[in-house]
């Protein structure tokens, strides 16, 4: 691969006027967000991932050969590679940050992290820290999660969510609901509000079963179309693969600021 040439500086009437390089092989500008992709059969809706509406800046897709909805949830390591793959591509193209569209690639955080120029945030799980953080000690976060199963302890640990903070994570899972598993088996369609009213059940008996929540986290990036209904329902703060993307992408694209003093 050739050498990585970064110009992150910001455009604008005060640029100075200078000479750009560009890295050989680089085809495209102007996606500071790479997104890596597994392949799924079934509607993105605004507000997912997966949706270019969902964002008001430019995102990259990816998508991960050989992945799946079942080998991306079961932690197969046999992707490894793939996936620093395409990962690696969008480097080349010039995102300046990594993210994916599943929160289930968090298994592969650490690994992939080590292998990229660029930073790397594959799940929304790695914001677990910062929002315990920002609660009492004595609250927990929430977190709803498109199969409880596979959640595994090794995923949060890949995230950084270390054994002391597990203990203040409330898994809740949505694996056995009527319309939100066709998600799962990507049979190609799915009922909007029968998803939303499913997920809004979930949180309800979440924060009823355990009141010192005090914020939820949306590990699925099915889940963020519905993250508006369920702060509206239960107001509470909503983190999901979103608030994750906007974030890191603000960190890359900083701007100049103007005004009065």
């Amino acid at each position: 691969m050739s050498k990585i040439i970064r110009n992150w500086g910001y455009m604008g009437p005060n640029t100075p006027n200078r000479r750009y390089d560009t890295t050989e092989g680089q085809l495209m500008n102007g996606f500071p967000i790479g997104i890596l992709q597994l392949w799924a059969h079934l509607p993105f809706f605004p507000g997912n991932v997966s949706n270019a509406y969902t964002y008001d800046f430019p995102v990259k897709f990816i998508e991960v050969k050989g992945s799946g909805i079942d080998n991306i949830l079961a932690g197969d390591m046999s992707l490894v590679d793939n996936i620093v793959a395409a990962a690696k591509q969008l480097e080349m193209d010039g995102c300046r940050a990594i993210c994916a569209n599943c929160g289930f690639f968090g298994h592969y955080q650490k690994l992939v992290a080590d292998q990229l120029d660029v930073p790397c945030y594959l799940s929304s799980m790695v914001q677990v820290p910062w929002v315990l953080v920002g609660l009492k000690s004595d609250q927990k976060v929430g977190i709803m999660t498109a199969n409880k199963n596979t959640l595994t302890k090794s995923l949060f640990e890949a995230c950084s969510i270390s054994e002391e903070l597990q203990k203040r994570c409330v898994v809740y899972g949505a694996q056995d609901e009527e319309e939100f598993p066709n998600i799962l088996t990507g049979k190609g369609g799915l009922d909007y509000d029968k998803v939303g009213d499913e997920l809004s059940g979930i949180a309800h008996r979440m924060i009823e079963e355990n009141p010192d929540i005090g914020a939820i986290l949306l590990e699925c990036t099915d889940m963020p179309p519905y993250a508006h209904r369920l702060q509206a329902e239960l107001n509470l703060p909503v983190y999901d693969a979103i608030t994750l993307i906007k974030y890191v992408k603000s960190t890359v694209t900083q701007t100049p600021y103007y005004g009065f003093l």
